[in-house]
């Protein structure tokens, strides 16, 4: 992938001079340059000949690429399209690993034509760019003073192990497919017909699918977009969801019914999780979650997750050769905000002295409270993350800058943890913070209010839990100065 131009338009305004496609109605398609990468999917795009014309931002393009595109969407502040034919390709372009997320096709598969280190390369461009024009100066400057940013694209986006495996392979086929068959969770939508698919990027519209080339095979072989079996049962249903759980069998949730693979209701509506927590001295941990609650989808996420976040939230304290089922006393003492079924707060409840973790779900607080069962101690509380909730567990906690108090750890949605909340942790002054977010947008905001706050960026991670898509995860390590 070739490296962004100077003259990047992003977060310009349109030119709406005489010439210039301008404010007015836009054409059905049109030729187009094809710039950097955007948050969200799309590269930044002028038309063809004209360099300060009007920004277009483009889906299914590279940066490099000159296309010709079909506008989808025009409002007062931006254009949008989808490239339908490439007349000068990127040197990254692949043949599609999921033609259906195409032009015109359905959402979710938006990066499937970039060839998978392109797509790390990709990421790695929005991540520094959110975090100079979102964050700020501050924020630029801190990222750039860490070990593992490279300059001048910042830090890298690392590969999950399974897509580091395979893009290592000899096999030519198995190199070509990394980055499928990674999603233990899938939903769809039901068309016209009972017919399974998913909505066309934001549209109503719903698409029939075939494949489904991001899930896990358990998913796959399920055979819901294929098997006739299925069509009734969908045929009245509005929402579907295929669960593949690392230590049960497959399960599919139809507008809240749990249903087994073989489409018969099912009375048990968890299924049960495992999670290698070997590098933390911690073995294997069992979790039971509800069948639709929340979990990372990538399959290796659990194991990744747990075992970054417990090491930047305890540094040496993480290592604990033997420790498996034995809470730890006298630890550093953690607060866990936006802790849903427990998956950080088992192995910090392990590791830890003391965990207080706060989750807005109750259904997600009482799976927890089955998780946490090894680690009897650990303080679960349902409610609110906000700013008045931190401030008075930090209270009952006995945390505060005068305490000493030890670590805050927080996953928040993807609209971030917020300003409020931010500075309501600071006032509780762990000494250290790790953040976790999966929109770069938001880590930006966050990390601002925290480096404001008087914390020290020490480490920043950059996960691609997403293949084939925009997203990414990243977790940021901090320090009180």
């Amino acid at each position: 992938m070739s490296a962004p131009s100077a003259s990047s338009a992003q977060g310009r305004r349109p030119d709406r001079r005489a010439g210039a496609p301008g404010a007015g109605k836009a054409p059905e398609e049109m030729t187009l340059v094809v710039g950097p990468p955007a948050h969200g999917g799309h590269c930044v795009a002028r038309p063809q000949g004209e360099p300060n014309g009007r920004v277009v931002f483009v889906r299914h393009a590279l940066p490099g690429e000159t296309v010709r595109a079909r506008i989808t969407a025009q409002t007062s502040k931006m254009w949008r399209a989808d490239a339908i034919e490439v007349l000068t390709a990127s040197p990254d372009r692949v043949e599609p690993v999921w033609p259906e997320a195409g032009p015109g096709g359905v959402g979710g598969g938006e990066l499937s034509h970039v060839a998978l280190p392109a797509q790390r390369t990709w990421k790695r461009w929005v991540l520094a760019d959110c975090l100079r024009r979102i964050g700020g100066p501050e924020v630029a400057d801190a990222v750039r003073a860490l070990p593992s940013s490279t300059p001048p694209g910042g830090v890298p986006v690392e590969p999950m192990p399974s897509e580091a495996a395979a893009e290592a392979s000899e096999d030519p086929q198995t190199r070509a497919l990394a980055g499928t068959g990674t999603r233990t969770r899938i939903e769809l939508a039901i068309g016209e017909g009972g017919a399974p698919g998913m909505h066309v990027f934001r549209s109503a519209e719903i698409l029939p699918v075939r494949d489904l080339p991001l899930a896990v095979p358990a998913i796959r072989d399920l055979g819901l977009t294929t098997r006739d079996s299925w069509r009734a049962c969908l045929a009245r249903a509005r929402h579907v969801e295929a669960v593949a759980p690392s230590a049960s069998a497959p399960v599919v949730i139809v507008d809240g019914k749990v249903l087994s693979a073989a489409g018969r209701p099912m009375s048990r509506q968890r299924v049960d999780e495992s999670v290698d927590a070997s590098g933390l001295g911690l073995g294997e941990l069992r979790y039971a979650v509800r069948a639709d609650a929340f979990w990372q989808i990538h399959r290796d996420a659990p194991r990744v997750l747990v075992e970054a976040v417990a090491r930047g939230a305890l540094g040496d304290e993480a290592a604990a050769p033997g420790a498996a089922g034995a809470e730890r006393r006298g630890g550093p003492r953690v607060l866990e905000l936006y802790s849903g079924s427990g998956l950080l707060t088992l192995p910090l409840a392990l590791l830890a002295g003391e965990v207080i973790s706060l989750e807005g779900s109750e259904r997600a607080v009482r799976d927890a409270d089955r998780n946490l069962r090894p680690a009897p101690s650990a303080r679960l509380m349902a409610g609110r993350v906000t700013a008045a909730s931190v401030a008075e567990l930090g209270r009952s906690f006995g945390l505060g800058r005068d305490q000493g108090a030890d670590v805050v750890v927080l996953d928040p949605p993807r609209q971030g943890a917020g300003k409020d909340v931010v500075e309501a942790i600071v006032e509780v002054g762990p000494e250290r913070v790790v953040l976790v977010a999966c929109d770069p947008a938001a880590l930006a905001r966050d990390l601002g209010s925290l480096l404001r706050g008087g914390y020290r960026l020490e480490g920043l991670r950059a996960l691609d839990m997403f293949p084939h898509t925009h997203h990414f995860e990243t977790i940021a390590v901090l320090h009180r100065s």
